[in-house]
């Protein structure tokens, strides 16, 4: 549970469950645990057994489950499926039992050794059983005297203790599953609370960011005002390459613009207009047939 706040431990779980009248081990998942246990085993040395066999190890000794004539390499492999396959049993029985973990994963291997004990006691009694004992030997279970003696040998202690821990560590394993569920349930930072905060954080960043872009432009245009992107500017420089624009009046210094000296007569190549005589001649275009301008006086002057 990395990350997450821790909100039932495995005392709360035992107390929920005396609360609903359930004691600390539970059959069925235990039951299920060594069934899942033996199915384990059984997968796992075929697929284990076909590898070996490919490489040209022989698994003979592997097979029959003979741990009085394991070498170091089967006893390290048969430990390494026996804890596997304990470890998916006692998963099994902690997670559906909900409390006391170590106990019903434990309980798993117990379990499985006494439905040995009761094979034996059978094969003991009974003829035309021996497939039965030997299907059960397959799959790591002892079913006789001799198959008991022989886990006294160091192979045979070594997948013993293999077997133990595996179911322990499974069903501790499967009970804290329960306990992640809770955290993750509570904790804000998963599922819907998580994606609805995350959604918030992306429009801030969003508003952040337009208001940003916003306050760039203001400062944009406040330093260059007259320049135009896409709208009028509220003021415009009074005179643009060192002229004045062609419809302005007279300046404040009483001058005409080039306008007004059009107006007056001038054309638009600067050269004189012709001027109609009065009794009907064409007239001579020269400055003294020009009407006077007079220069308007300038207010405030000198009296």
């Amino acid at each position: 549970m990395r990350g997450l706040t821790k909100v039932e431990s495995g005392k709360d779980r035992k107390m929920f469950a005396r609360d609903a009248g359930m004691g600390s081990i539970s059959f069925l998942s235990i039951l299920a645990g060594t069934l899942v246990a033996f199915a384990s085993f059984a997968v796992l040395l075929a697929i284990v057994g076909g590898i070996l066999a490919a490489v040209g190890i022989d698994t003979a000794t592997l097979t029959a489950n003979d741990y009085e004539r394991l070498g170091i390499g089967s006893a390290v492999v048969a430990a390494l499926v026996l804890f596997l396959s304990y470890f998916f049993g006692g998963y099994i029985a902690g997670r559906l039992a909900r409390r006391a973990g170590a106990l019903n994963g434990g309980l798993v291997l117990v379990l499985a050794i006494v439905i040995g004990a009761v094979v034996a006691l059978l094969v003991g009694t009974q003829t035309e059983t021996e497939n039965v004992a030997a299907n059960l030997r397959v799959i790591g279970v002892p079913t006789s005297g001799a198959d008991f003696g022989t886990i006294a040998t160091v192979a045979g202690i070594v997948t013993l203790v293999a077997m133990i821990a595996g179911a322990v560590l499974g069903g501790i394993k499967g009970e804290r599953w329960h306990g992640k569920l809770a955290a993750r349930a509570w904790s804000p930072d998963v599922g819907p609370p998580a994606v609805a905060h995350r959604e918030e954080d992306e429009a801030e960043q969003r508003q952040r960011e337009r208001e940003q872009q916003e306050h760039q432009r203001q400062q944009e245009q406040a330093r260059r005002p007259w320049d135009t992107t896409g709208s009028t500017p509220a003021t415009e420089p009074a005179y643009q390459g060192g002229q004045p624009p062609a419809d302005a009046g007279p300046t404040t210094s009483g001058d005409w613009d080039q306008s007004e000296t059009r107006t007056w007569g001038d054309s638009p190549d600067g050269g004189p207009t012709p001027v109609a005589d009065p009794d009907g001649d064409r007239g001579s275009s020269g400055p003294q047939d020009r009407p006077r301008r007079e220069r308007p006086l300038r207010s405030g002057g000198r009296g």
